[in-house]
């Protein structure tokens, strides 16, 4: 089979690979699209960073929505021909964190695409435990989606937003404009973007945004304070991964509000405490996601949750490379998330 896989840094390849048959407990899916991750052009442009060095090559991603064509021992949740898509992370289930249900803080379990082989191939095999049947009312572009989707309505659920909250998200990228969404699905009466980039800021109010403020323009934290008559927000989500952002973040929480934490840090931060201290903020970190994917493909399902405007482009997998990857890191204006064409 053709799978796209990661030899090295600035080195991924279009090649043959072995194919893939499902042990026991296991699903082998025929790839229809696969999705290109924030994650998987990290790894592209600075990795390794958490791939898994001594299994490369190693196929990458971890988004996708495909067909069931086989199933191993003792798999009785599927079918052959289900459509279905999952979530990257693999966890083990016996685990302190997964015997309370904690699964996104595993142990033992890999991620899909880092530490074993991903979607982008003609065939992958997964856990039937981390796999969901994609409803007929949800299309594959949009199950494509449920994985970046899920980790925004897990950021959402730890904020504890209430129906008629106010809600600030840092970042405009695929993750950010599904927390929008997700804000919005949860009930939030107001949610403001910071952004970097005016085309996915656009996009952004077409989403549900209210109000969507520029980081290159002024002062987005004075600007949201005054936007919520000198308060804050009940709850801000930081989406980015910088070193700046978490500080930004924490400004624009009204005194006893949450701010998350989702994105991924490559460098250490510089934060002053106080700012959550004397205003009894909670900061919480959040890891990807538990089970919001079926929460994520019941809102897809009822049309309360349409993410098909996050796909800018979807090209052939053999293309991956020149108009994927290399697309979305030369021109963030325009590309918000590219899924793969496999079959």
């Amino acid at each position: 089979m053709k799978a796209l896989r990661w030899h090295g840094n600035r080195d991924i390849r279009y090649e043959d690979a072995p194919e893939p048959e499902a042990g026991p407990g296991q699903v082998k899916i025929k790839i229809n699209l696969a999705g290109v991750c924030g994650t998987d052009l990290k790894e592209y442009v600075d990795g390794p960073v958490m791939i898994a060095v001594d299994k490369a090559p190693i196929t990458l991603g971890h988004e996708f929505a495909g067909e069931v064509v086989a199933l191993g021992k003792d798999v009785t949740a599927f079918r052959i021909a289900d459509r279905v898509t999952g979530l990257g992370e693999w966890y083990c289930g016996y685990c302190h964190y997964c015997k309370k249900g904690m699964y996104n803080l595993c142990l033992n379990g890999p991620f899909m695409g880092l530490m074993e082989s991903g979607c982008m191939a003609d065939y992958m095999v997964a856990p039937a435990n981390t796999l969901y049947k994609l409803p007929d009312a949800v299309t594959d572009e949009e199950g494509a989606l449920v994985e970046p989707l899920s980790v925004a309505v897990h950021a959402v659920r730890l904020s504890k937003i209430q129906i008629g909250d106010r809600v600030a998200v840092v970042g405009d990228g695929t993750i950010g404009l599904s927390t929008v969404m997700a804000a919005r699905a949860a009930g939030a009466s107001e949610v403001y973007l910071v952004a970097k980039y005016r085309k996915r800021g656009e996009k952004a109010l077409s989403m549900g945004a209210t109000k969507v403020i520029y980081s290159t323009e002024g002062n987005p934290a004075a600007e949201i304070i005054a936007l919520t008559e000198g308060l804050g927000v009940d709850a801000a989500i930081e989406c980015v991964g910088r070193p700046e952002t978490p500080q930004l973040t924490v400004s624009l929480v009204r005194k006893d509000g949450v701010a998350v934490m989702v994105g991924v840090f490559g460098q250490a931060s510089t934060f002053n405490f106080g700012s959550i201290v004397f205003n009894q903020i909670t900061v919480v970190g959040s890891p990807i996601y538990v089970d919001e994917a079926r929460a994520v493909l019941a809102l897809m399902a009822a049309k309360r949750l349409d993410a098909r405007d996050l796909i800018t482009a979807t090209v052939p997998l053999r293309d991956a490379v020149t108009m994927g990857f290399d697309r979305l890191i030369t021109n963030k204006e325009d590309n918000t998330k590219i899924l793969l064409q496999v079959h």
